[in-house]
């Protein structure tokens, strides 16, 4: 938690103070800024066969509580920046509204939905376990968006809900085609609206930001990992594994400025380089984090052993 906090206020600094950019600019490219994206790290470290290892399971809980997180705060931003103004009281009723809501999902979902989705699955019948399955996702997805916060809000706790069910693991399976057809409409409706004349205004924005990013987020993690008393060795690991930001959660809340009027078109289009630029750079941190603490692992033995031989 820590850490995405720490990258949302550097994130809206370096963009008010250095870029000059406008309030609700500043909030929106702050909060997209430190987002980890949890499918990315996650698939990378299966690719690479590190997913079994202590320090990616560290990482793994963090994104998730991180993305929690970031959801919870696009909501509270959404419903704060459609009143116009940053009222206490404003401020209050949408940040008690956010937590009613998750609240209201957590202790009452948790007590019916997954009960609802193991009914259903006990039927053996595919077709309406999915449907179901969409029904829940879409019906959290519109309760959200009619008590004014995001609907990736709805969305997301819909998932965790379903995830609390028995039959959660078919469930996955039969919805990785209806995953896949809706990532790409999203990504594919997300690139529409870039328009890729305009990268040379924002790209040196946008690299100074990944710098930023990168640098709060590895600073944050790696100092609050030592100062719980992690070893070295999986603090530097952990914290190279989530310093890279981006994924299809910070389009989500670049787009989510957008949606309500309040953040520049350009902001979306920025998020969106920096995601395809942080992409392909996750990878590279990964395998770097890794290298360095095997060496700093080597060179432990190796004054060990001499500080045994003398």
């Amino acid at each position: 938690m820590s850490e995405a906090i720490g990258t949302f206020v550097s994130g809206i600094v370096i963009a008010q103070q250095f870029l000059h950019y406008s309030l609700y600019d500043s909030l929106f490219l702050g909060l997209a800024i430190s987002v980890t994206s949890t499918v990315i790290v996650m698939r990378i470290l299966e690719e690479l066969d590190m997913i079994k290892e202590e320090e990616s399971q560290l990482i793994l809980g963090v994104a998730v509580i991180e993305d929690i997180v970031v959801i919870s705060m696009l909501a509270i931003l959404q419903s704060v920046s459609s009143t116009g103004h940053l009222s206490i009281i404003e401020l209050g009723l949408s940040i008690g509204t956010v937590l009613a809501f998750i609240a209201g999902v957590i202790i009452i979902g948790s007590k019916t939905i997954p009960r609802f989705v193991n009914y259903v699955g006990r039927t053996n019948q595919h077709d309406l376990l999915i449907v179901t399955v969409l029904g829940i996702a879409f019906g959290l997805s519109f309760m959200a968006y009619e008590i004014g916060i995001s609907v990736a809000t709805g969305a997301f706790f819909a998932g965790v809900l379903i995830a609390e069910s028995k039959v959660h693991s078919v469930t996955r399976v039969i919805a990785t085609p209806i995953r896949d057809m809706f990532a790409a409409i999203f990504f594919v409706s997300v690139g529409a609206l870039m328009d890729i004349r305009l990268l040379a205004i924002f790209i040196v924005p946008a690299l100074v930001l990944i710098v930023i990013s990168i640098a709060a987020k590895f600073l944050t993690v790696f100092l609050s990992s030592r100062t719980r008393g992690i070893s070295l060795r999986t603090s530097i690991r952990t914290a190279f594994g989530l310093s890279s930001s981006g994924g299809e959660l910070a389009l989500v809340v670049a787009k989510g400025g957008v949606d309500v009027g309040v953040s520049s078109s350009f902001i979306l289009q920025m998020v969106g380089s920096m995601t395809i630029i942080t992409t392909f750079i996750t990878p590279y941190m990964v395998k770097i984090g890794w290298k360095i603490a095997y060496a700093l692992d080597i060179s432990d033995n190796n004054r060990s052993n001499n500080n045994k031989k003398t």
